[in-house]
């Protein structure tokens, strides 16, 4: 690894350039002549190989006309490099992993969710929402799963509670649907899943939900979810320690594939 990179946080604003650079039809060399740059120095800004200085930042900002889009996502990513439980885009964050592991004792990854179960999901938790706002975060979800799984996504492998995949959320229709949408995802050997029995007597993971990203040329970053937020950390020694309870959670859990019972039963509502 080449320790002189920036940190895995810089994937998404480097992406962020990329793609407002080709919304505007502009090569790469065309922009970084405007901008009063070589087209070497933009290269490594686009591959998050370097931070760019606020001053490349504000000129490539003008050049594309992204009105403080880019200048508040290279704010916010300072931000976050220095103070990373405060990162609050996860999501874009797992879209960059080469590898992303992740348990969940309680729910569907929202990455793995159909619309349905998202609703279900999202309104008993947040009731004060309306339903214009509920749909809106189930778009949300459902974009980022388009993200997730599709072709150059990272290779996803999910650990589940086996109550997750018994509980009817929001119904036995809703069930049954998420249950083909994995099935599907397994057959299609998108993601892999596992999971951890019942009747387990010695389970790893009653603690809360984390998710582990591996990156191809950066350190591992390890994200714990929580009921009013999570923290996001890539210290060598919680990532070590996470990883031993991956390991850990994987000794217990039972591989599933898209003919098993829990992914191709269908309940009834008799």
């Amino acid at each position: 690894m080449n320790a002189a990179l920036p940190s895995a946080m810089w994937l998404p604003f480097a992406a962020r350039v990329l793609r407002a650079r080709s919304d505007r039809g502009l090569s790469r060399a065309e922009l970084a002549r405007s901008v009063g740059v070589s087209d070497d120095e933009l290269r490594e800004v686009e591959r998050a190989h370097r931070r760019p200085a606020r001053s490349l930042v504000a000129r490539v900002e003008t050049a594309l006309g992204s009105e403080h889009q880019l200048m508040e996502a290279w704010a916010i990513t300072l931000q976050a490099e220095a103070f990373p439980n405060d990162f609050a885009d996860l999501c874009e964050l797992g879209v960059h992993a080469a590898h992303l592991w992740e348990h969940q004792p309680v729910a569907i990854p929202t990455f793995l969710r159909v619309p349905e179960y998202s609703r279900a999901v999202i309104k008993p938790r947040l009731g004060h929402l309306g339903d214009e706002e509920v749909e809106l975060m189930v778009e949300d979800e459902m974009e980022h799963r388009a993200a997730m799984i599709a072709p150059g996504g990272p290779t996803l492998r999910v650990v589940l509670n086996e109550s997750v995949l018994r509980r009817p959320q929001g119904g036995v229709g809703v069930l049954n649907a998420q249950r083909s949408f994995l099935a599907d995802l397994v057959d299609a050997e998108i993601v892999t899943i596992a999971m951890i029995p019942e009747a387990t007597p010695d389970h790893p993971g009653l603690g809360e939900a984390f998710r582990l990203m591996e990156f191809a040329d950066r350190p591992s970053m390890v994200y714990a979810f929580g009921a009013r937020g999570g923290e996001l950390t890539s210290e060598p020694e919680q990532v070590a320690g996470c990883t031993m309870v991956r390991d850990a959670i994987e000794e217990v859990g039972v591989e599933l594939t898209s003919d098993s019972e829990l992914l191709t039963a269908r309940n009834s509502d008799r």
